[in-house]
């Protein structure tokens, strides 16, 4: 060991707690001031200068205390004395698995939502139905290439225009499903404008799970998501939603929030809660206006009362804000995010001619096809880019103290952004600040017996098999203890 190596420590305090952040590993520590002082004081100017400040402020015992410690604890003395090793580059070609696939079963919609990416739903290919054909064919690969456990997502446009084909594919995955023994499950992400009873008893049947884009109180619904011509859509899509949370379809909801709504975000979210929702994922919409750090202020401070809030209800609805959750389980599980998400490495968009895009969000995007159904290969430059660069390698990214529960930002909204698939925008290093500081706070204050009964199940209990899959095993709560 070695008292040169300055460690590599983010400290921050919030809601009355002082936090400890490891960041070549992502562990996080609960501490007392005094220990939070220490480490402050360390990181930021070195163990000789860090000495002297920490001395002025408390007392050399108290230093000696300290530093007695954590040589005593094999774990502490790696986190103070021991520099992470530098990892050597692969060159060679990287191979994965595939855990889900999009397909754009229909490339239209019967929406005119106003910040669509997708030219309408139609991708600049008006009226596309995929065919059975290239969907088969689809779903062939994914067996092949894919986990254990894969996932079929149905998407669009509006995949409900292409129900009968849905219902096709189903049927025709769980057969192909036996005969690779893998087990499949399936989900579709709707405007719920055409959901019905038979459409909600298919959902039933087959296990579905549904994510339903639906914007909020009606003035926001209906201005950001009305029919083509203009007309409202709140009533129906609410009448919908109602419908499946009463007869226990597994429904999320996918909530687009315009740069002039953010002052409502808290609002936003309180109005799915009280809908009845246990799933709610709130996402900034990405449009010709560069979100800035003033705009992520306005969505962390409503962040601060989202987790207020879902520490009063968590043992009741769970934890309902989707991106808090995830935080806790991170934090819970020791997962390091070395990746943001599994685009274009466990997850592919497939657009209705069978063309394969890194996700949804680049369908109809010449420059990022990836391959096809019918020749696909991991050995696509692009895909080996992904691939080979983890968080640990992107030049903004590598020395963010919080880069362990980050991964690097959407790569979509870092192209369109910054023109940089690597490269995230201003926004989402901001909010992601403030979601690890009000992550951090709501896990500290959570139950230990909820969060092993919530958190510590199996892939097929829950927990998502690429969160697994990347998860390094820490403490689950790490507190430097007699201080």
């Amino acid at each position: 060991m070695s008292g040169d190596v300055r460690p590599e420590l983010h400290t921050f305090h919030v809601g009355g707690k002082y936090f400890v952040l490891h960041s070549p590993t992502g562990t996080l520590f609960e501490v007392d001031k005094k220990t939070y002082d220490f480490c402050r004081f360390v990181a930021e100017l070195g163990w000789g200068d860090g000495k002297d400040r920490f001395v002025k402020e408390y007392s050399t015992s108290d230093w000696d205390s300290l530093i007695k410690e954590i040589k005593s604890d094999e774990d502490l003395r790696r986190v103070f004395y021991e520099s992470k090793p530098p990892v050597k580059p692969y060159l060679g070609i990287i191979k994965s698995k595939i855990s889900s696939i999009s397909l754009n079963v229909m490339e239209d919609c019967n929406f005119a939502c106003v910040y669509c990416y997708g030219d309408g739903g139609t991708y600049h290919t008006p009226n596309t139905r995929m065919s059975p054909e290239v969907a088969k064919k689809a779903i062939d690969l994914l067996m092949r290439e894919g986990k254990k456990v894969v996932n079929i997502q149905f998407f669009g446009g509006e995949p409900l225009l292409n129900f009968p084909l849905i219902r096709e594919l189903v049927q025709y995955a769980k057969e192909k499903a036996k005969e690779h023994d893998k087990v499949v499950t399936f989900s579709i992400t709707t405007n719920g404008y055409l959901v019905t009873e038979k459409v909600i008893d298919f959902f039933l049947e087959n296990n579905f799970t549904v994510t339903l884009s639906f914007d909020g109180p009606r003035d926001i619904q209906n201005n950001n998501r009305p029919l083509r011509g203009g007309y409202p859509t709140f009533d129906v899509v609410a009448r919908n939603a109602e419908k499946m949370l009463e007869r226990g379809v597994k429904v999320s909801i996918r909530a687009t929030v315009l740069p002039e709504q953010l002052d409502r975000y808290y609002e936003i979210y309180r109005f799915f809660v009280d809908f009845g929702f246990r799933s709610v994922h709130l996402e900034p919409a990405t449009t010709s206006t560069p979100l800035t750090e003033k705009h992520a202020k306005l969505v962390e401070s409503a962040l601060e009362k989202i987790a207020k809030d879902e520490l009063e209800h968590y043992k009741e609805k769970g934890i309902v804000y989707t991106k808090l959750r995830e935080m806790v389980h991170m934090i819970y599980s020791g997962t390091y995010r070395h990746y943001p998400c599994g685009v274009a490495r466990s997850y592919f968009g497939v657009s209705a001619d069978g063309k394969m895009y890194p996700c949804h969000r680049f369908v109809g995007m010449e420059k990022f096809v990836v391959g096809h159904v019918d020749d696909f290969r991991w050995e696509n430059e692009f895909i080996q880019k992904i691939l080979h660069h983890t968080v640990d390698k992107r030049p903004k990214c590598s020395s963010c103290p919080i880069r362990a529960y980050c991964g690097g930002g959407c790569i979509y909204n870092n192209h369109y952004y910054n023109g940089d698939v690597f490269l995230p925008d201003e926004f989402h290093c901001s909010y992601m600040f403030a979601l690890v500081r009000w992550g951090s706070w709501l896990y500290s204050n959570l139950d230990e017996d909820w969060l092993n009964k919530v958190f510590s199940r199996s892939p097929l209990g829950g927990v998502r098999a690429e969160e697994s899959d990347e998860a390094k095993t820490q403490k689950p709560k790490e507190v430097i203890a007699g201080v």
